[in-house]
């Protein structure tokens, strides 16, 4: 009569501890899996956000305009004016969103406010104040903005006087809790050349 001798008892033992721990390995597995793809989804989340506000940002101060407004007072409003914490501009190519006639220039400001770096649009170019606007970057602990002007130098401020004069480039600088600060820097509208004096032969 053959042997039918089954498993013993520590040879059950020894097999539910090994499959025990491979089962804890595997959920070990999937559960650094899940963590890495939430990170990850995270990550091109934040840089999603960060490449629209760049966009946006250059597509305002690529397209600036030295033209100034008025205010809901009727005062004079630069072109454009800066601060070390924020800074308003008139801009072209604004689209009108309800397809209502309406200029393609209007006045943006960028700001930080609670915390927030916001984008606020004045609803009418004069005669108006800005509006509330909207987040672009949340949980800002500070911000730091600089102005180039033409001979190459940097200032906290910015005054478009005398002729609306615009700043070369700016550089903003936004320090968020818990995160690298972000360090931007944009080229605003080339300086137009001054018109040829008549008869001048054009080149």
């Amino acid at each position: 009569m053959k042997d039918q001798r089954g498993f013993t008892l520590v040879e059950m033992l020894v097999a539910l501890s090994l499959f025990a721990a491979i089962a804890a390995i595997g959920v070990g597995l999937l559960r650094s899996s899940i963590d890495t793809q939430d990170a990850v989804q995270d990550r091109l989340k934040a840089m999603g956000g960060v490449n629209r506000l760049r966009a946006l940002m250059a597509n305002d101060l690529a397209q600036a305009l030295p033209r100034s407004t008025r205010g809901p007072s009727g005062e004079t409003v630069p072109a454009f004016a800066g601060s070390e914490t924020g800074f308003a501009l008139v801009h072209g190519g604004a689209a009108s969103l309800d397809g209502g006639a309406r200029p393609n220039i209007e006045r943006v400001a960028y700001a930080l406010t609670g915390g927030e770096w916001r984008r606020a649009v004045q609803p009418m170019l004069d005669g108006t104040a800005l509006s509330d606007g909207d987040r672009l970057v949340d949980e800002v602990a500070g911000v730091a903005v600089r102005y180039r002007d033409e001979q190459g130098q940097w200032g906290s401020s910015w005054t478009s006087d005398p002729g609306d004069r615009l700043p070369r480039a700016v550089e903003v600088r936004l320090t968020r809790q818990g995160r690298a600060p972000l360090v931007m820097l944009f080229l605003t509208a080339p300086v137009p050349p001054p018109p040829l004096p008549l008869g001048t032969p054009v080149p």
